[in-house]
């Protein structure tokens, strides 16, 4: 009975020690890392001359650190604060939409600006509707506001996003910018992958 015991229970720990040793214990980034890798080999049809130079993951904080789009969201929070204090006397305006305007005002991520843009569209019609001819300093506010996207805009496309669509944090893909060497060539990428499947959506050398 006791060898019985003894027999299943060391039965017992080799299974488990198979189960554990099979199961992936790779973080997240490895397993984008190597998918990426994977994808390169296959398109290529290239297994041996391919090598890793660098990967950079394209989240907010990443693009929080381009100069250029920090120096935009500042213009945006100006112009939106300048706005704001024409919106605030309307008859119809929307104490949610000034709410949530005041919050973009002072604490703006780019990963916000397709919401604020819709936020912002609003608060424009409405003002729009009710000043036949805008004042000068909405006009300004305007044209700054919109050369301060424009610029956004031309950043992001450098790493295949948009202004419309842009969800790094809680978005269904992920974005790498990836150096490496084919048959001692350099390349450059930037690579979607599906968070679920792992797999690479989008390719695009740059």
């Amino acid at each position: 009975m006791l060898k019985k015991l003894t027999r299943n229970i060391i039965m017992l720990f080799s299974i488990m020690a198979v189960v554990c040793l099979s199961c992936d214990q790779r973080s997240d980034e490895e397993k984008w890392m190597a998918e990426i890798r994977y994808f390169i080999m296959i398109q290529a049809d290239d297994f041996k001359s391919y090598e890793a130079i660098d990967f950079q993951k394209i989240d907010v904080d990443f693009l929080m650190s381009n100069k250029e789009i920090q120096s935009s969201l500042v213009t945006l929070q100006d112009t939106t604060r300048t706005k704001l204090r024409f919106y605030a006397r309307l008859e119809n305006a929307s104490n949610q939409l000034i709410d949530d305007l005041t919050q973009r005002a002072h604490d703006f991520s780019i990963d916000n600006v397709d919401e604020f843009q819709l936020e912002k569209a609003k608060m424009d019609k409405a003002l729009s509707d009710h000043f036949q001819n805008l004042p000068e300093t909405l006009s300004i506010a305007n044209r700054k506001e919109q050369k301060a996207l424009n610029t956004i805009n031309k950043s992001l496309e450098a790493y295949g996003l948009s202004i419309y669509n842009i969800n790094l944090t809680d978005g269904k893909s992920v974005f790498y910018l990836h150096s490496f060497r084919l048959k001692s060539r350099s390349h450059k990428g930037i690579f979607e992958l599906n968070k679920e499947t792992l797999e690479v959506s989008s390719f695009k050398e740059i």
